[in-house]
């Protein structure tokens, strides 16, 4: 910015330099000078500003970037998780969703008899005349009868 300031004094003396009585030139140049002094000030203070910001939004980058880390842990870390290293294979591959293994007992195996998918169902989602609704197609199954078919 100094060197818009110094263009602007530059200017100014160039004005004062030509010797014009108090003409209407000279009132008209003047006040064009004092407008871009103003307009100097006024972005000086402006890039003031957006260099405050820009420190604070750096410090709010760290911070999140430390919340991150300790919500998240390490990204190493998750990656051991997944992997054995016996076998040096991965156990879930997060795209692809034929990994996923159900273990927990809350869940009901079932085929849908409309779509003819292998839906699991909550247990707490069976109503208590035995039937809950497909997941996929939304119709209506008659979860013990539909389990008594899978196996």
């Amino acid at each position: 910015m100094s060197d818009f300031k110094s263009k602007i004094s530059y200017v100014k003396g160039l004005a004062d330099g030509m010797e014009l009585s108090d003409s209407r030139e000279k009132k008209l140049m003047m006040e064009i000078i004092n407008v871009l002094m103003e307009m100097g000030e006024a972005l000086d203070d402006l890039e003031d500003k957006v260099m405050e910001n820009q420190e604070y939004l750096e410090s709010i980058d760290e911070d999140l970037g430390e919340l991150e880390e300790d919500y998240y842990g390490d990204e190493d870390e998750d990656d051991e998780e997944y992997y054995d290293e016996d076998d040096d294979e991965e156990f879930y591959d997060e795209d692809d969703e034929d990994d996923l293994v159900f273990d927990d007992d809350d869940f009901l195996e079932v085929e849908c008899p409309e779509c003819k998918e292998t839906v699991y169902i909550d247990e707490n989602l069976v109503g208590k005349d035995g039937k809950a609704e497909c997941p996929n197609c939304k119709v209506i199954i008659d979860v013990h009868r539909a389990q008594k078919d899978l196996d």
